[in-house]
Order: structure tokens, then sequence, then C-alpha cells
């Protein structure tokens, strides 16, 4: 069940009331006794909206098929080229580019000692 659905279950009752009403209509979709706690607290202080509120930055995964593809030519043009390289040429942080690497390239440092 979404969030916003949960939420909107919040009524005049004590927590315990509004968490115990939800784990008999969810069962085990139920929120944890603390999210609830929280909610009705958030509602005590004047919040009217059961829908999130919208967050600021970045998101944080940039790793867009456009950034995928440009890590992928930067490898293919030069193999030695280093993630702090990549990462700022890409304009993407180092763990982002050693992300899209690892993860969406499967690719990994080989050794030839």
């Amino acid at each position: 069940m979404e969030k916003v659905e949960c939420r909107s279950f919040l009524k005049h009752m004590s927590p315990a009331e509004i968490r115990q009403d939800m784990v008999t209509t969810l069962g085990e979709d139920a929120p944890s006794s603390v999210r609830v706690k929280r909610w009705v607290a958030e509602f005590k202080r004047g919040r009217k909206s059961v829908a999130d509120e919208p967050k600021s930055g970045k998101p944080r995964t940039l790793a867009t098929d456009e950034n995928v593809d440009l890590v992928l030519d930067m490898i293919m043009d030069d193999w030695r080229i280093s993630t702090r390289v990549i990462a700022a040429l890409a304009g993407i942080s180092q763990d982002r580019a050693d992300h899209i690497l690892r993860n969406e390239l499967e690719m990994s440092k080989v050794s030839a000692r």
C-alpha cells in the first residue's frame, strides 16, 4: 500500500488505536508503531497534506543512459583513464563514475603483474 493511502488512515484516535486499525486492515503491509507516532506528531504540528513534501537537491542516481554511454565511450577511447578523470569530464561524482563502471557496465580493474 502506498504511503499516501496509509497516511489517510490517520484520524482523531491515539497512535496505538490507529496502528491497531491499520494492522487489521492492512495486515503485514501496515507501517510500524514508530512511523504511526511520527505521522500523528506531524499532523498535530499543523501538517495538512498526506503527500510527501518535495525534496531539494540532485537526485541520488545519475546513472542515466546518457552518462553510461558517455563513460563507455571514454573507456573505449582510453582504457587507462581513471575514475577521477571520468567524473571530471562527465560532470558527475567519483562515486557515481565508479558505480557506473562497476554496476552498469560490469567492468572491474584488472592488474597484470
